[in-house]
């Protein structure tokens, strides 16, 4: 029997035998790790809503917070870029960016689903994005003016006042 479905180029085949078999555990994925806290940290999730991402950050700015972070990983990411571009466009010129990457470490517990097995531990990487937004007045140096320069009169009166000591 042949198939007449085109065959699949640069697809690696799936293997029925698989490490961590989905039907013996259950897994359960713990939180990622969150170093940073504070108002102007803000966790990029696909669970809340976009448009309450984006009023959360424009209220930080108008209460007057200089900067702000958006930490996404994995799916987020293309949500938190969004986040950030609506942000700078909305924003007049006044606000700007700064992007980094990372690799995250997780951790997933495997619960056995019969009772001849140990609880299990998996550890897998994903990848991250930290989005600084910033205000640009931060780096506007704002120079005060120079004062008037001395008339030749005053500086002449400035320097002969009173009577010359005499020299020993």
């Amino acid at each position: 029997m042949e198939s007449n479905a085109p065959k699949e180029h640069g697809a690696k085949p799936r293997s029925n035998n698989r490490r961590n078999n989905n039907n013996r555990h259950r897994v359960v994925r713990k939180q990622p790790p969150r170093p940073a806290s504070g108002r102007q940290h803000i966790y990029i999730t696909r669970k809340t809503d976009f448009k309450a991402q984006l009023r959360r950050c424009q209220e930080l700015f108008s209460s007057g917070a200089k900067e702000i972070f958006l930490h996404c990983m994995g799916f987020s990411v293309t949500r938190g870029v969004n986040l950030a571009l609506r942000l700078i466009e909305n924003s007049e010129g006044t606000l700007s960016y700064a992007i980094n990457t990372s690799t995250i470490s997780l951790l997933d517990e495997l619960h056995p689903l019969c009772d001849e097995e140990d609880l299990t531990f998996r550890h897998r990487k994903n990848s991250a994005l930290h989005i600084k937004i910033f205000n640009r007045s931060l780096f506007e140096i704002a120079v005060p003016p120079l004062p008037a320069a001395p008339t030749p009169q005053l500086q002449a009166q400035s320097q002969f006042r009173g009577k010359a000591k005499p020299r020993q």
